[in-house]
């Protein structure tokens, strides 16, 4: 009866632990029904606010993710918010002790910070969420068939064979003839053109086409022409290559795929370069550089179309090559910094030391099973050890040069920061000793007032010069916008594209705000009462209507 016992309780508790198929099965449907968001963080809220007032915890995790996406959508780029709602959702799975929505949740973040090319913050989410995923059974997990799919995408940008295996394994949890085993299978083919394996490329390739156009998916046709086109300019066919792209470009431009588009102009770009045909390359250069210019995450693909347009100019005009040059430069230090070949770099070799380490723990876990003998288990252990100190003071000799430069490139951009915070803050300070200057100006005018004294005219007439030149003019405003702009940029472009209504009179309150001057200091600097900041404020939330508490989440966020 006691080992009845403990077995039932082992068993209940197993199911209490593990997450039921119908559970899993909801939970997709939610991410899946909310994975299409629109620009509107305020209906968003709305439509996910079922979840936010949910009694499980489940949904409440859900809640922070999908918020997250949804002002990802909203500010097309990183963004504090974003980042403040994915690590709120990792940090409640983790306490809710769920593997399964511990992996989703840390997955959702990588996609993000993948999107918009953040490799070097990404790349130890991905390894410790890979790690954590091979605990569970790939029938417990959320969206197996996505999380396979990502890890093979990040396994392809570091050139890493695994990537192949992750992309099959997701194919086992879809369905055969649809978009997205199209494109596994198409991303199968790329891993095969990367290694040079041509036959196989071309096979994979035949098969994503078969499946795209039997579901009648043109956007996928689309890239799949793109990607021929690349075997076929390894093959020397240069002109059947170009061909291939221009379909590629037609298509995309039918379906407005602008991102496809591009990338298949710079190919065009560079194999008309190589026919020597290069009438049309200044125009499919100018088109793709449009396209690259229009997201900060296209830098690298704005790189090479500068490239493309140097080559082009090959010396003709100088002016405009210098132009082109300095352009060039500016982007190169940005990608330094973001998703450059430094950080590629340094990617990939933490990935091959995460490698090695997974490795001597597999040899371990299958000698503890008995797998292997007590001598053979010494024997691999030595040799593991050897070799990985000799393959990391090796790698560390080649990267030393490279984590110098990096570490120097941090400090220096530390610093730039901490002298752009030290002026505009020294700036609100400034500001607001003027306001207990006014302060002390307006009390002694006031006794003035209050006095007969015909000598104290003469006094109240320099009191009240003195006050008016410590008030905010127009000159100073633009000293203090300027300043204002340098430190705090991206929030000011944020309210200038989302609120395009605000006046000028508008966005001294908002700047304001958002350095914490209060409603008194405002009246104080501005030169108007108290009663007249509050009107304005109310003006200025009748204007806006819902979106002004969008307004006031963007100016609170830090």
């Amino acid at each position: 009866m006691l080992s009845a016992l403990i077995l039932f309780t082992k068993l209940h508790a197993q199911e209490l632990s593990s997450p039921s198929t119908d559970l899993i099965k909801n939970i997709e449907s939610i991410i899946l029904k909310k994975n299409n968001l629109k620009k509107d963080t305020v209906a968003l809220k709305k439509r996910l606010s079922y979840l936010n007032k949910s009694s499980n915890k489940k949904s409440f995790i859900l809640y922070h993710a999908l918020l997250a996406n949804g002002f990802s959508v909203f500010f097309d780029r990183i963004n504090n918010r974003s980042e403040h709602y994915f690590l709120k959702s990792i940090e409640e799975a983790k306490k809710l002790n769920d593997p399964a929505l511990i992996i989703w949740t840390q997955l959702n973040y990588s996609q993000y910070l993948y999107y918009y090319c953040q490799i070097d913050k990404l790349i130890p989410i991905v390894l410790k969420t890979m790690e954590e995923s091979n605990q569970i059974d790939a029938s417990e997990m959320i969206l197996p068939e996505e999380t396979f799919k990502f890890f093979g995408w990040i396994m392809s940008t570091v050139e890493d064979n695994s990537a192949i295996s992750f992309y099959k394994k997701s194919m086992q949890y879809m369905e055969k003839s649809s978009s997205e085993s199209a494109g596994i299978l198409n991303a199968i083919g790329n891993c095969y053109l990367r290694n040079k394996d041509l036959e196989n490329a071309v096979r994979y390739f035949n098969q994503s086409e078969t499946v795209a156009l039997k579901i009648g998916d043109s956007i996928r046709y689309a890239k799949i022409l793109g990607d021929k086109a690349l075997v076929y300019e390894k093959k020397g066919k240069l002109k059947d290559a170009a061909d291939f792209l221009k379909q590629d470009i037609s298509y995309s431009q039918k379906f407005k795929i602008d991102k496809n588009e591009m990338y298949a102009s710079i190919l065009l770009a560079r194999i008309l370069l190589k026919l020597k045909e290069t009438t049309q390359v200044e125009k499919i250069l100018a088109r793709a550089g449009k396209i690259a210019s229009s997201k900060s995450y296209y830098r690298s693909s704005l790189k090479e179309v500068i490239e493309l347009k140097l080559l082009v100019l090959n010396g003709k005009d100088p002016e405009k090559e210098l132009l082109l040059r300095r352009q060039l430069k500016v982007i190169e230090e940005y990608l330094l910094k973001t998703n450059g070949n430094t950080v590629l770099q340094r990617s990939y070799w933490l990935i091959q030391k995460k490698k090695y380490e997974n490795d001597t723990k597999n040899i371990r876990l299958q000698l503890v099973q008995g797998e292997r003998t007590k001598n053979l288990y010494i024997i691999i252990l030595l040799l593991t050890i050897v070799l990985s100190f000799i393959t990391y003071s090796s790698l560390n000799k080649k990267l030393k040069t490279k984590r110098i430069k990096l570490e120097n490139d941090r400090l220096l951009f530390e610093k730039m920061l901490k002298d752009a915070n030290s002026d505009i803050h020294t700036y609100a300070e400034y500001l607001k000793n003027k306001n207990k200057k006014i302060s002390i100006l307006e009390n002694e005018l006031e006794e003035i007032k209050n006095s007969n004294s015909i000598h104290l005219e003469d006094e109240k007439g320099k009191l009240q010069e003195i006050l008016s030149s410590h008030l905010m003019t127009d000159e100073n405003w633009g000293a203090f916008k300027r300043e204002f702009i340098k430190q705090h940029g991206d929030f000011y472009n944020t309210i200038i594209d989302n609120f395009p209504e605000l006046k000028e009179s508008n966005l001294k309150i908002v700047m304001l705000q958002k350095l914490d001057f209060n409603n008194y200091e405002m009246s104080n600097l501005l030169g108007v009462t108290i009663d007249a900041i509050k009107k304005s404020k109310q003006r200025l939330k009748k204007k806006l209507g819902d979106k002004y508490d969008l307004l006031f989440e963007i100016i609170d966020l830090k």
